[in-house]
């Protein structure tokens, strides 16, 4: 159940936030360096909800943090990439297109987050 709530919370941030920044800056900015942006905002809500479903009792050693973040980083660039193909290749709607990004992506990220909580 709680992994559940986790993804529920996860997707909806997706749909809500992540979403919205990279909209935003992509008018102001290539695609690639909205999503960046978002890729480091996403990366430290992530770590707090992954944090609290693996009961994190302290902070991991920074350089576990660095290697999460450019793993984490790589992987939403792809993430990101697959959700432009279907928004602009598929023609689905730009927040159908975030919504399956996110569901598949979810289990990406429980094993990154998983090895250093």
């Amino acid at each position: 159940m709680e992994l559940l709530i986790t993804n529920i919370v996860y997707v909806l941030y997706r749909l809500l936030i992540t979403a919205h920044i990279v909209k935003f800056f992509n008018k102001m900015m290539p695609y690639s360096f909205a999503v960046l942006i978002a890729a480091q905002v996403s990366f430290l809500y992530d770590g707090g909800i992954f944090a609290v479903l693996f009961e994190a009792q302290a902070l991991p050693p920074i350089m576990e943090l660095v290697q999460a973040n450019i793993m984490y980083t790589l992987r939403v660039g792809m993430a990101w990439a697959f959700i432009y193909w279907l928004w602009h290749v598929r023609k689905l709607n730009y927040y159908l297109a975030v919504f399956i990004g996110a569901e598949l992506t979810f289990a990406v990220d429980y094993l990154i987050f998983n090895d250093i909580f």
